[in-house]
């Protein structure tokens, strides 16, 4: 006959040597039960309760808490053993639950390093502060809702927080700006700053630098929108993080943007990694910029088109332009087609008397008939059969100081 009192007496003495802590009678225990006998939710609740780590882990290496146990042990197992149990089962939906509700964040940090939320919903919307920054330290939300949900909880910095290690959605973005976050722009525009600066750094070419930040840059569409937005906050975080597409480029002229704005966006970021505006676009930069005589901000930086900044620039501008950088042969023809005498001394200065310029520049030096800077510059330099055939017969007087000092 079956003897009914097998099982109450055999838990009696598991609980007696869980609470004797007779971890090596436990451990040959557990090992002898089947996978589909494991203990009951009172003996489960006993072994919590009278602790013993290596009566524990036997238990885990062979069985998973029941969801009510599970509860309990995740807040009060230590670290290691917590990990070990995540490694093999994971927790419960009900059990990630509890952690979120009790606030047991240290738990929630192991259970992050290795899982994700069932429902990373109910953490971002009834989570603590510091529940929901140790689990997006290490998982990213899954949809734009989540992620719209965290950018209106009431503390910016988790936003912050995600924004600086998560990529953020175009839809995201867009809500940012239509709902003029300054906070959250800012965040964004940032994180991408950083990014552009340190890859701009080893950049060969801007397009292809820009493909490698397409999914942090700030999509045309959005820049047009902040640009017409009247929003001076978020337009100037604009001009300071972002290199504008070509759309954008436009707005500036068609809303007559302050000479002060273009300065201040040429000051941190023009030439970064190959940034330019369109050819057509950097020609009214370098009008405007020198309309104000704020066009200093240009010559800090090699030109790809240094004949429109030649002929556009202020004086001031091009004659610090010209005594960093060496000019093409174009750039030299436009500057003494200006008929500027000082910068067409700089400009000899600058050639004498290691180099001399282009041969288009010493005919139209001639042709100009700036008879003293031609002498400036024979001083040093031959000039080419061209220029030496038009000083000839417009000036006689000055070919035969000329061939005084270049006889052969």
């Amino acid at each position: 006959m079956f003897n009914f009192y097998i099982i109450p007496i055999m838990n009696n003495k598991i609980i007696s040597l869980i609470e004797r802590n007779a971890d090596n009678e436990l451990k040959a225990y557990f090992e002898s039960l089947t996978s589909e006998h494991p203990l009951d939710l009172h003996e489960e609740l006993v072994l919590l309760e009278h602790f013993s780590p290596a009566a524990v882990k036997s238990y885990i290496n062979r069985f998973r808490f029941s969801k009510d146990a599970e509860k309990v042990f995740v807040q009060i197992a230590p670290a290691d053993i917590r990990l070990t149990y995540l490694n093999y089962y994971g927790l419960t939906e009900e059990t990630q639950r509890c952690l979120i509700h009790c606030d047991k964040v240290e738990a929630l940090r192991d259970f992050a390093k290795m899982r994700r939320l069932a429902d990373p919903e109910y953490l971002i919307n009834i989570g603590s502060n510091e529940a929901v920054r140790v689990y997006l330290a290490f998982n990213p939300l899954e949809n734009d809702d989540q992620v719209y949900a965290l950018l209106h909880r009431d503390n910016p910095s988790l936003f912050a927080a995600y924004a600086n290690k998560w990529v953020i959605s175009e839809n995201v973005k867009r809500k940012i700006v239509e709902e003029r976050n300054y906070a959250a722009f800012k965040t964004i525009v940032y994180r991408f700053y950083r990014l552009f600066r340190k890859k701009a750094a080893k950049a060969k070419d801007f397009g292809k630098l820009m493909e490698t930040l397409a999914a942090e840059a700030l999509p045309a569409e959005l820049q047009v929108e902040v640009l017409t937005s009247y929003d001076r906050d978020l337009i100037q975080l604009l001009l300071m993080t972002c290199p504008l597409a070509a759309e954008a480029q436009e707005v500036l002229w068609k809303r007559n943007f302050d000479a002060e704005w273009l300065k201040l966006h040429v000051e941190h970021l023009y030439c970064m990694g190959g940034y330019r505006f369109a050819p057509e676009n950097e020609q009214k930069l370098f009008k405007v910029l020198a309309s104000k005589s704020l066009d200093d901000c240009l010559t800090q930086f090699r030109h790809r088109d240094d004949v429109s900044f030649v002929k556009f620039a202020t004086p001031a501008a091009v004659k610090k332009y010209v005594a960093g950088y060496w000019l093409s042969d174009d750039a030299q023809v436009a500057l003494i087609n200006r008929g500027n005498g000082e910068l067409i001394k700089e400009l000899i200065s600058r050639y004498s008397p290691e180099h001399g310029m282009c041969w288009q520049a010493e005919v139209e030096l001639v042709k100009l008939g700036a008879t003293e800077a031609v002498r400036q510059y024979i001083a040093f330099h031959s000039m080419c059969w061209e220029a030496l055939s038009l000083l000839k017969e417009n000036f006689p007087a000055v070919a035969e100081e000329y061939y005084a000092k270049h006889p052969y």
